[in-house]
């Protein structure tokens, strides 16, 4: 992974905070883009920014970390550093696929290579995501022309006709349409995988959008947004804009 890391210090010490944001500004290719003091306020900011890294404690209140962590898989995302006072919670935490784990106070060489991990971790996300896109693009014998949704108890044959874009939800992906949403039961990466690619583009990490519901494309202030036909707005992660603007500019009738 190319460019400067974007890392959410999450911890509910003021003081703990600090220390973390002192030692980051020593190591190359890392900002750090905010912090919370909660879970809550975590993901608040994740929904809001594209984080590479989260620096996670894990005893805070009204969302713990190891909860925090547990709660954003199995979408795609940032990697997690545990920065903690507490060792017993080790093993759990690479039950969540951690990065790291650090015990307070931190040692600057052990945080220098525990974002060094991070940044090999993302890398390799990356090259797996393009290798996924490179064999959807390949023509198929039988390309997909719906999918099955979840109504009222019972399933439901939605037309990809219909969809205008889809969003990871939990362990759970949400079809939506102009009118509403419907749940399905999938990631975001296996559905991907099945997706005309021609057709439809991953703009965000929990964000598959329907080129052609596309109907607007904002700038502002440096955030990419689409506005679709039924006039939602959607957010380009900061590193698909180039790719996003490429392909909707490749689909353009010319």
């Amino acid at each position: 992974m190319n460019g400067s890391l974007r890392g959410l210090i999450v911890d509910d010490e003021p003081p703990a905070r600090a220390v973390l944001m002192r030692l980051l500004a020593e190591i190359p290719g890392i900002e750090v883009a905010g912090t919370a003091a909660n879970g809550i306020e975590a993901l608040a900011a994740l929904a809001h920014d594209d984080i590479d890294v989260l620096f996670l404690d894990i005893e805070m209140p009204v969302l713990a970390g190891m909860e925090l962590a547990t709660r954003l898989r199995p979408t795609p995302t940032p990697a997690v550093i545990f920065v903690t006072a507490w060792p017993q919670y080790a093993v759990a935490a690479f039950d969540v696929d951690a990065a790291d784990y650090l015990l307070k106070p931190v040692d600057p060489v052990r945080l220098a290579t525990a974002v060094a991990r991070a940044r090999e971790r993302l890398t390799k996300r990356e090259l797996d995501t393009s290798l996924r896109v490179l064999r959807a693009r390949q023509p198929a014998e039988n390309p997909i022309d719906h999918v099955w949704v979840e109504l009222g108890g019972a399933r439901l044959r939605l037309p990809l006709a219909d969809v205008e874009w889809f969003a990871a939800d939990g362990d759970y992906v949400r079809a939506h349409t102009a009118e509403r949403g419907y749940l399905m039961h999938a990631s975001l990466n296996a559905l991907e995988s099945t997706l005309p690619a021609a057709r439809f583009m991953r703009i965000h990490r929990s964000t598959i959008v329907k080129v052609e519901a596309v109907s607007r494309i904002v700038s502002n202030n440096g955030q990419l947004s689409l506005i679709t036909r039924s006039g939602t707005t959607l957010h380009v992660g900061r590193r698909a804009r180039r790719r996003v603007r490429q392909g909707l500019d490749q689909s353009t009738p010319r």
